[in-house]
């Protein structure tokens, strides 16, 4: 809610909250721009290499990795997280909470840059223990992962002055390190999958600390920023329309008195919202 003298100072936290049991169960966050002229953006180019003998009969195909830095970067989406027991609600309040993010987005979209991206978490072996930042990272840097990563949260210098500039052959690191490189963990499939099917794409990019997968897209590509439409909420008629069990749902938005609120609503058979009292006294509307 603060007042930005710069929008590309942003950065948006949306927390999902259980009503009728008044608690917090999720958060959700936006990140205007990552990297500017005083905080870069840094990634690891994935890249692959073919090479042959045909005296040996041989051909090998070494994937490498070389860091990569911009000062002008893209808006990025994550802190994706939701309390277990909510995962499979059947008002499917998980994935909204990914997808208000959009619709944000949709509603501001001269706040954000024209690419977002996503980072995918890498599987762990344990707490601050990942094989590709022992394997990598540690080595040029001789920090634990837990502090490099806590570190980058003032600067990220350290990245810049210590990291090899020139491509590492992943061959190079043992089968279980390669193996993890650009895998994205179990617990975050089911948020990748939510991003494929808005419009998100691999970028060949990874994660130089983790070695966790980036996605992409155009943000005006994102199927809920492209197929966003505004809508006049009407009183509630006398006779109040009730939803089928196994209705369509959509996500409502609104920026009324209580600032940008959202919520799971059903659609009807023309395929209007069915906005209850209980949904109006969370958005803060009436009509």
């Amino acid at each position: 809610a603060a007042e930005l003298d710069d929008t590309r100072d942003g950065v948006y936290v949306f927390v999902l909250e259980d009503t009728e049991a008044g608690r917090v169960v999720g958060t959700s966050m936006i990140i205007a721009k990552q990297g500017r002229e005083d905080s870069p953006f840094y990634w690891l180019e994935l890249s692959s290499e073919e090479r042959s003998s045909p005296e040996l009969d041989r051909r090998f195909v070494h994937r490498k990795l070389r860091l990569r830095s911009t000062e002008d970067g893209p808006t990025g989406v994550g802190g994706l997280i939701l309390d277990p027991a909510d995962r499979r609600h059947p008002s499917k309040c998980g994935k909204a909470h990914s997808i208000v993010r959009f619709a944000y987005v949709s509603a501001h979209p001269d706040r954000f840059e024209r690419e977002v991206t996503a980072e995918m978490l890498s599987p762990f072996e344990g707490p601050g223990r990942n094989l590709l930042w022992n394997a990598f990272g540690a080595r040029f840097t001789d920090l634990p992962y837990r502090e490099a990563d806590h570190l980058t949260a003032r600067t990220k210098q350290f990245i810049a002055d210590l990291f090899p500039l020139d491509p590492v052959y992943v061959t190079l690191f043992p089968k279980e390190v390669q193996e993890i490189i650009g895998k994205p963990s179990e617990t975050s499939r089911a948020a990748l999958r939510i991003l494929e099917k808005v419009g998100f794409h691999p970028l060949n990019q990874v994660d130089p600390f983790d070695g966790g997968p980036y996605y992409g897209a155009a943000r005006d590509a994102i199927v809920s920023v492209r197929e966003r439409r505004e809508l006049v909420l009407p009183g509630l008629p006398a006779g109040r329309e009730e939803a089928s069990g196994d209705a369509p749902l959509a996500l409502l938005s609104t920026e009324a008195s209580l600032g940008f609120r959202a919520t799971v609503v059903p659609l009807g058979w023309e395929e209007d919202p069915i906005v209850s009292v209980e949904c109006r006294d969370a958005l803060g509307v009436s009509s």
